[in-house]
């Protein structure tokens, strides 16, 4: 990697760095997940799984959305060490503000267990900035189309974490948050060799670049945001309340599988989004393809998901888990239709415009809700897992209506706005 501009890939090599990094953070889950079901038990592994959805659920809000509006904004030429910056300035201060606002609700939730609340907020305080500087790394990496730094650090904090997971498991700890701990100081690691990496990297000559397009669309983002992460982790959320801990075990060995099929596809959309925003600005982008594309890997991943779960859950995760094997079906649909939602909105936000979230999300997050408080109590995990196919397939649905319905930028308009020479972001569509 001599220079970080001589180094950038094309999107569908971004892509597949970001999958492979993605196959890699998978297969140590998938481990650290087996190891902690079998340490702690259904009930121990839905404690520990509430922790970390609580601590995943912080991060995306401080996220704000930027993760994909600076993707959709970032000009071209951007180096990967001037890009991670650009990310880090965008979550650092609310960051800090869901830190504030999340430690009372976190106390709350260890204030009755054997480690008490302060080591609860303290571990789930350590993850979080852990999980969040990798999160920039990511965004970094996938902007600038540099992705060594990304998959070297995936390597090591995934490698790390599942040393650290091997130690718990055969020390027989099964306190949630020694886990949760374990997972920041593993996740650590890898974000740090990043940015050993970057400062190595020759600093390019470029100017700083100008934060307020992705902020803004950002901004705009924000309650498309929320509602999908409330669509995303409200199953596991209410579980414990509306069914139980050992519901939310059965529940969480599974959904962490179908999480993984929608992995590839929400990489390829990332690393397409830039060049996705400079083909709107010449008047050339085409939606239908990319459609296409992705109802057809849901659908694979789909099946791959039904055959891999059947196979694997019981061998896996142990007998005491046979139950989560009922529930790969609707988590099949659930991926295929979450998969085809993503790009539908990923194209309008190369366009500038957050309406698509809006319409698909929003929805979606009431549907998911509703589905939630009236079949969790009575069917449990399986309720949780039905829901979700529910409120995703009216997502989809929604998401491509509003994707159809976006207008195309005229190549008369873009011509003026398409200079490759203007160190600003070429980012003058309408946020609306």
């Amino acid at each position: 990697m001599a220079t970080t501009r001589a180094g950038r890939r094309s999107s569908l090599v971004t892509a597949g760095h970001l999958i492979v990094g993605q196959l890699i953070t998978g297969a140590a889950s998938l481990a650290v997940n087996a190891m902690s079901a079998r340490a702690m038990g259904p009930t121990g592994r839905g404690s520990f799984a509430l922790l970390l959805q609580v601590t995943y659920l912080a991060n995306l809000i401080a996220m704000a959305g930027t993760d994909k509006s600076y993707l959709a904004t970032v000009p071209l030429g951007r180096s990967a060490r001037g890009a991670a910056a650009d990310a880090l300035r965008l979550v650092i201060p609310p960051a800090l503000l869901v830190s504030v606002a999340v430690a009372p609700v976190v106390y709350a939730l260890g204030s009755g267990t054997p480690a008490g609340g302060l080591a609860t907020v303290a571990s789930c305080l350590f993850t979080g900035v852990t999980v969040l500087t990798a999160a920039t790394v990511r965004t970094g990496a996938t902007a600038a189309g540099i992705l060594r730094p990304y998959v070297v650090s995936t390597v090591v904090g995934q490698a790390t974490l599942v040393a650290m997971a091997m130690l718990l498991a055969m020390a027989r700890i099964d306190t949630p948050q020694l886990w949760l701990l374990a997972y920041g100081v593993a996740l650590g690691a890898g974000p740090a060799v990043a940015w050993v990496m970057l400062r190595r990297t020759p600093a390019a000559d470029e100017p700083p670049h100008e934060l307020g397009p992705a902020r803004h669309l950002g901004l705009r983002l924000l309650p498309a945001t929320v509602a999908g992460l409330v669509m995303l982790r409200a199953d596991r959320l209410l579980l414990p309340w509306l069914g139980s801990y050992e519901q939310l075990g059965l529940y969480i060995v599974v959904a962490t599988v179908a999480e993984f099929a929608i992995w590839p596809v929400i990489s390829w959309t990332d690393a397409q989004s830039p060049r996705w925003h400079q083909r709107h600005l010449a008047g050339d982008l085409r939606r239908t393809g990319p459609l296409l594309l992705a109802a057809g890997y849901g659908v694979l991943a789909g099946l791959a998901l039904l055959v891999a779960g059947r196979l694997l859950v019981v061998p896996v995760f142990g007998e005491e888990y046979r139950e989560s094997v009922g529930l790969l079906v609707p988590l099949a649909v659930a991926a295929a239709c979450y998969s085809i939602s993503r790009v539908a909105i990923g194209l309008g936000l190369a366009a500038g415009r957050a309406r698509g979230a809006l319409i698909a999300d929003v929805p979606a997050m009431a549907v998911a809700l509703v589905a939630y408080l009236v079949l969790i109590p009575r069917y449990g995990a399986l309720g949780a897992a039905v829901g979700s196919a529910v409120a995703y397939g009216v997502g989809a649905v929604l998401a491509v209506c509003a994707c159809a319905r976006e207008p195309r930028r005229t190549t008369s308009t873009a011509a003026h706005l398409f200079r490759t020479d203007d160190p600003r972001p070429v980012s003058s569509a309408p946020l609306d």
